[in-house]
């Protein structure tokens, strides 16, 4: 599976979804491809949404504009804002409804709570594609690449969350250089880890967010197991 389409919908595609669709493209373009549309759009963006995507998150809004449902391609992840929308006439692999209160007349205020809310939950979402949940071929890559005892030393060298520096994991793990190289670049295509370059040396950081959707998958199979067959 490559990138999987994500649509967020709505009523009126002015507002919530619109917000939603810019998140994404800021904060996981690098995992999804993401798109919005209505049921029954609107003429114009809502202004309070466009300003404030402008003023608090730099976002070029020139080109937004609400759309049909017609205008998607075909969509792989279908999240509906919480407004009550039903869209049967649009197959998707997955749904999920996030629930969010409209801002709208509300105040600035209320607008960046939603956008805060909207940011966090496609930062989850974006946690949970790398994890697998939506490809079980991803997922077992991923626990494939955690299957190592170096790999698994490194996950708890870097727990804390701060960024570690290569030569203090050599250090700790009393491995080469290329060794290292080798396990972290299989913990970086697995999206556990974050890398960049500082110099002569490599710094790297653990994603807590992809690590606990891992956890989460794995417990959630583990449970289905359980509950599947109660004899084992």
């Amino acid at each position: 599976m490559g990138k999987p389409v994500v649509a967020f919908v709505c009523t009126h595609n002015g507002c919530r979804s619109q917000i939603a669709e810019a998140m994404a493209r800021r904060f996981a373009d690098d995992v999804m491809l993401a798109r919005s549309a209505g049921t029954h759009p609107a003429k114009i963006v809502n202004p309070d949404a466009a300003r404030l995507l402008a003023s608090e998150y730099e976002f070029d809004v020139a080109s937004l504009e609400p759309k049909s449902l017609t205008c998607l391609p075909d969509v792989d992840i279908l999240i509906t804002m919480g407004c009550g929308v039903e869209c049967p006439s649009l197959p998707a692999m997955y749904r999920e409804d996030w629930g969010l209160e409209d801002p709208t007349g509300k105040g600035d205020d209320a607008f960046l709570r939603t956008m805060r809310a909207i940011q966090q939950r496609v930062i989850g979402l974006r946690a949970r594609i790398v994890a697998g949940e939506f490809d079980r071929e991803r997922l077992a890559s991923n626990l494939k690449a955690l299957g190592d005892p170096n790999r698994l030393r490194i996950v708890e060298l870097l727990w804390d969350g701060e960024e570690q520096c290569a030569c203090n994991l050599l250090s700790e793990l009393e491995i080469s250089q290329p060794t290292l190289s080798h396990h972290m670049a299989a913990l970086r295509d697995a999206g556990i880890v974050r890398a960049r370059k500082d110099g002569r040396w490599m710094h790297y950081q653990l994603d807590h967010d992809v690590l606990d959707a891992i956890a989460a998958l794995l417990g959630q199979s583990i449970a289905y197991r359980a509950w599947e067959d109660p004899e084992e």
